[in-house]
Formats: C-alpha cells, sequence, structure tokens
C-alpha cells in the first residue's frame, strides 16, 4: 500500500550510501550504551521514572538513529522489549502502525515528491 491508497502519509527513515550497508552494525561501537549493563534499557514497566535512565544514555547517543532505524527494519512486532534508540515498546508499536519503514537513500524522492 502507498500513501495514495490509504490516505495516511508514508513515513521513511534514510539508510545512506550504499544500500547493501544497511546491514552494517558497526555503529554499534560507537553507542553511548556499549560497555553499560543492558538490564537498565529493560525497565519492568514503561513509567517515565523506569525508562528515564535509559532514554538519558540515548539522548546523547551519536549512533540513535542508526539504532531506530536497525530496531525498527528487524524487531519482531510481536516481541517488543526494552528500550532502543531511546524510544519505548509502544513507540515503537505506534511508529509501526504509522507506516515508518527504512529505505535507501536512492529510492526516496526530493522533498515533495512520492515513491510509487
Amino acid at each position: 500500500m502507498t500513501a495514495q491508497t490509504t490516505g495516511r502519509p508514508v513515513l521513511r527513515l534514510v539508510a545512506l550510501g550504499d544500500p547493501a550497508a544497511s546491514f552494517d552494525t558497526r555503529w554499534r561501537e560507537d553507542a553511548a550504551c556499549s560497555g553499560l549493563d543492558t538490564e537498565l534499557f529493560f525497565p519492568v514497566d514503561e513509567r517515565a521514572e523506569s525508562v528515564e535512565p535509559p532514554r538519558r544514555v540515548c539522548r546523547g547517543c551519536p549512533v540513535r538513529a542508526a539504532c531506530l532505524a536497525d530496531v525498527l527494519a528487524t524487531e519482531d512486532p510481536a516481541r517488543r522489549y526494552g528500550i532502543t534508540g531511546g524510544t519505548t515498546p509502544a513507540e515503537r508499536r505506534t511508529l509501526h502502525r504509522a507506516g515508518l519503514t527504512t529505505a535507501p537513500a536512492a529510492t526516496v524522492p526530493a522533498a515533495g515528491g512520492d515513491v510509487a
């Protein structure tokens, strides 16, 4: 389905550079969470006081966009857990429902255009 047939906007995260490089996970080496206890990113609930510590780490992360793009491209919708790319599972569910996908830069039109 496209934006024209559903009446909803289609959002895309753009994978810059070589489309084959979108599977490159070297960005993880630069992640602010690298070396931290992973339990921090799996709070028991999604209350503000539970998710604020991992979000604080994500806010200053230089590869936050790559992290979010990776999780949106690979996450099993039935198994959304933890804070990734600064987002909660509920926020990622909303992004998926809104039609957020990843796409190579070459398939994304110039401003004002639409991909068929």
